[in-house]
């Protein structure tokens, strides 16, 4: 079908240019309950993603270029899609700019062998060891779990010459860890996305969600609090690298789209901090090259080689992520896709930085700053106030700060993790933000 599609594209004299994407999945999916496996399923499936550039005029006869896309399923019509996207096309106006040409493309690790030769066997792996780790905690039990995995190849054709393809495999897992203590029921639970399996770290995360759901059981209301407050591990990640959807704060404010839209206050060359920087020195990569990096690959949707791009560095931006389009309409380097988050280990042990009286947080009910200021009033599921003697489970309130100026007075560690979307400092101390409790 692939061809077909690029046949009829060719023949179209009302296309500008184009691209397709034919992506095909196979996948595994595993199901647990108390008692054991509930069901086990295959699962795949193939689509191709077309985009056309079409020449179009604005009111007052300016060249522009309307773009479009639509996905096919094997046996659609192709005729009848292309008609669909060349229309759409037709009434869009951007400035002018065209599809990516041919290009050497990095070798960036994205399938775990592991996967490839046996994916639903290694589902059950995965599910054994979560099982056979929680019997370390009797008080504690797995209620549900879900663990699906893929592998899928991807091949890009477009009208410029550009004939690549990739394979990658991913792996997703939920689990529910419960807790009773004859009073009161309570639950951790973690959701944790990765290409391989071996990143999924099956023996820490059961430890870590056990240990939280006996510790919400003796969890008070969260304080009211100004000082040091302390992330690690997944919650950093989130806050570095934002929400699996949308991204965050960083990806917003550092993107070719936004500089476009002035939307950003950041220029290049120049610190992206509003006041004096009293934390250690940041440097920030944004990385499609890290190896089994959860938004890594060998090109992006347009066709743009993956880059290691320094964009923050000693306190500066050094570069706007921009894709083909923003990249033309900016005279900038186009870089593509803005990938993982990767920071530069810091100075001090993790022990050092959780010494002082500080909050940590341990877990959000959703991380959500405005992405355009970096304001966050967001709810705490789960933390821990430590006093300088004891570590007190508390859950409720909300952390408030800005996003950017919690940065700018930030420590780090020098111990790193990878984390999916994060690869950097293991944990960082903020030396002054808020907690509103109860």
């Amino acid at each position: 079908m692939l061809e077909d599609i690029i046949k009829a594209l060719r023949a179209r004299k009302d296309i500008k240019d184009w691209a397709v994407r034919h992506v095909s999945t196979q996948g595994a999916q595993l199901y647990s309950v108390p008692t054991g496996i509930e069901a086990q399923r295959s699962a795949g499936g193939e689509r191709y993603v077309v985009e056309v550039l079409r020449d179009t005029l604005l009111p007052d006869g300016t060249p522009s270029v309307g773009n479009g896309t639509i996905t096919l399923l094997p046996g659609n019509d192709i005729g009848a899609a292309l008609d669909t996207v060349t229309l759409t096309a037709g009434l869009v106006h951007n400035p002018p700019y065209t599809l990516p040409g041919p290009a050497t493309f990095p070798d960036v690790p994205l399938a775990d062998a592991e996967l490839q030769a046996d994916l639903p066997g290694c589902l059950e792996g995965i599910y054994k060891r979560l099982t056979a780790c929680a019997e370390s905690y009797p008080d504690v039990r797995i209620t549900a779990s879900e663990c699906f995995g893929d592998e899928e190849t991807e091949h890009l054709v477009n009208s410029h010459g550009f004939d690549a393809d990739q394979v990658s495999t991913r792996l997703h897992l939920e689990a529910v860890f419960l807790a009773n203590d004859g009073k009161q029921e309570v639950e951790s639970f973690v959701e944790l996305n990765r290409r391989r399996a071996a990143d999924l770290q099956v023996e820490r995360v059961v430890s870590f969600n056990a240990q939280a759901a006996l510790d919400l059981l003796k969890a008070g209301p969260a304080p009211t609090f100004e000082g040091a407050v302390v992330l690690r591990d997944e919650a950093l990640a989130t806050y570095m690298s934002g929400d699996t959807l949308t991204g965050g704060v960083l990806q917003r404010m550092a993107s070719g789209a936004a500089k476009f839209g002035q939307q950003t206050t950041w220029e290049t060359g120049k610190s992206i901090f509003r006041s004096e920087v009293t934390g250690d020195p940041l440097n920030i990569w944004a990385n499609r090259q890290l190896p089994y990096g959860n938004h890594s690959n060998r090109f992006d949707e347009d066709g743009l080689p993956a880059q290691r791009l320094p964009l923050v560095q000693d306190n500066k931006l050094a570069a706007f992520s921009a894709g083909q389009a923003y990249a033309t309409y900016l005279n900038i380097p186009a870089t593509g896709r803005f990938g993982n988050v990767e920071v530069a280990a810091g100075y001090t042990s993790a022990v050092d930085l959780l010494d002082i009286p500080h909050v940590e947080v341990v877990r959000f009910s959703w991380f959500n700053p405005d992405i355009m200021t970096g304001e966050f009033a967001t709810e705490i599921r789960f933390g821990y106030i430590f006093d300088g003697k004891r570590r007190i489970p508390f859950k409720g309130g909300l952390l408030v700060g800005n996003w950017i100026d919690a940065l700018g007075a930030a420590r780090w560690s020098a111990e790193t993790g990878f984390y999916g979307t994060y690869q950097g400092p293991t944990t960082v101390q903020f030396a002054n933000l808020k907690v509103a409790g109860e």
